[in-house]
């Protein structure tokens, strides 16, 4: 993974065929992705999971990232799933530890 200003690449261990990120960026339907681009996550992300139900947060946020629709990401392989799973996480984490402060549960 390299930083590169306001995204980051991920690498994928399993490169594959995004048909409808592939259309979104004026690539050929067969075009065979070996790095994702993913946003770095905004405050308005963290609004927007406030107003979802939990078990949409993570497929929701990987769309908004990754620019992925859910057919591409039902695509992707599992290693790199798992790989952009632990990005988000990362992305999450500090907001996370803030805000169990300000709620009195971490001391």
């Amino acid at each position: 993974m390299a930083a590169a200003g306001r995204t980051v690449k991920l690498k994928l261990q399993y490169p594959g065929i995004f048909k409808d990120l592939n259309a979104k960026k004026g690539m050929p339907d067969n075009h065979e992705t070996s790095e994702l681009e993913v946003e770095r996550m905004k405050h308005k992300h963290f609004r927007k999971l406030q107003t979802i139900p939990e078990e949409e947060h993570i497929h929701y946020i990987m769309r908004e990232l990754t620019g992925l629709s859910d057919s591409d990401l039902d695509e992707l392989d599992a290693e790199d799933s798992a790989a952009l799973s632990e990005l988000i996480f990362n992305f999450m984490k500090r907001y996370s530890e803030i805000a169990r402060k300000l709620t009195g549960e971490e001391e």
